[in-house]
């Protein structure tokens, strides 16, 4: 139940953040939109940790032991994002959210190769494989490269998409245990710096504070979609398998298309509503297999 609980809890929530992002960029542009994030999930983490009398202080660096893990993890985590977002800029957005959700499969097959105990079975295979399918319909109208070329772009989401799967892997290899609160908040911090500096270098105006579409957006994606989500998404990567925590991973695009539809009044076809039903076959097929394991 705990799995279950801490699954949908973190999927619900980052899938909200697609809407969230498209009102706060109504109002600042996108690095600026990042760079504040930073500073709101950071801030609400520390705020916790200061209540609850939790040592906040980060390792002190250093290239030996968990230090140097500690810091190579938040790293990897903003490298992803860096690398997400300019990606993005040379591809169109479904195209960008159809190969970052290439994650899954990586995170499961690399977790495979590397950690002897995460078994993948032939249900596990069919189930990734229906998931994926369930992807291509749940962007099948959105992957026109609206008339220019965007396989530059693509490329560089998917590197994105692996350097997530191995950040991932190696939190759970290297990292389990540590603290899930100060991993976040940290990692948050160390995001602001290099954002602001991208956005001073593409000439970003400041933002505007009294805007409530930036109020809306970067509050809710700082303060719960990179603040408070990632903690549960920390016990889940160091807790459960990676197939299993992989698979569930689909339902964050099918959650941000239905609350996309619910907030925004995008449209929800047949086609999305397809790609929903494979994507949830995916899941039991995989969900089935770990319970027989």
């Amino acid at each position: 139940m705990r799995f279950f609980v801490l699954i949908f809890t973190v999927t619900f929530l980052w899938g909200l953040s697609f809407p969230a992002a498209k009102i706060g960029l109504r109002g600042v542009e996108p690095f600026t939109f990042l760079w504040l994030r930073g500073i709101i999930s950071a801030a609400s983490v520390f705020l916790i940790m200061f209540a609850r009398k939790m040592p906040v202080l980060p390792p002190r660096p250093s290239w030996r032991g968990e230090s140097r893990d500690f810091w190579i993890n938040a790293c990897l985590h903003n490298l992803m994002f860096i690398t997400y977002y300019h990606g993005v800029d040379h591809t169109t957005a479904g195209r960008a959210s159809l190969f970052l959700y290439s994650q899954p499969l990586l995170l499961t097959a690399l977790a495979a190769w590397i950690l002897p105990h995460e078994r993948v079975g032939v249900r596990a295979v069919s189930g990734f494989i229906a998931a994926s399918l369930g992807m291509v319909f749940l962007f099948g109208d959105r992957l026109s490269s609206a008339g220019g070329s965007t396989w530059y772009g693509d490329g560089v989401v998917v590197v994105a998409a692996v350097i997530w799967a191995v950040q991932s892997v190696f939190l759970k290899m290297r990292l389990r245990g540590f603290d899930a609160f100060r991993i976040t908040a940290w990692t948050q911090i160390l995001a602001v710096l290099p954002f602001f500096v991208m956005a001073s270098f593409l000439g970003e105006p400041w933002p505007d504070l009294t805007d409530a579409n930036v109020l809306t957006g970067v509050g809710y994606s700082g303060l719960i979609g990179t603040g408070l989500a990632m903690i549960p998404w920390l016990w889940l990567l160091t807790d459960y398998p990676a197939s299993r925590v992989g698979v569930f991973m689909f339902l964050t695009p099918v959650f941000g298309v239905l609350t996309g539809a619910l907030l925004l009044a995008e449209p929800l076809t047949s086609l999305m509503l397809g790609g929903a039903v494979l994507i949830s076959s995916g899941i039991y097929f995989v969900n089935s297999e770990s319970k027989k394991n």
